[in-house]
């Protein structure tokens, strides 16, 4: 691997925090209150 590889990489993530912001503020919340309603809901729990 050359060292050239880490600056090109740390020139292209600008996108990343508009990426991880919506995802970690609004589908990871989701997919988690998904879950936990369906297994609050099911008739055995244990």
């Amino acid at each position: 691997m050359s060292s050239s590889f880490l600056p090109t990489i740390l020139a292209y993530s600008s996108f990343l925090p508009s990426v991880f912001v919506p995802l970690t503020g609004l589908v990871l919340p989701a997919v988690i209150f998904a879950f936990l309603f369906s297994y609050i809901e099911r008739d055995n729990i244990a």
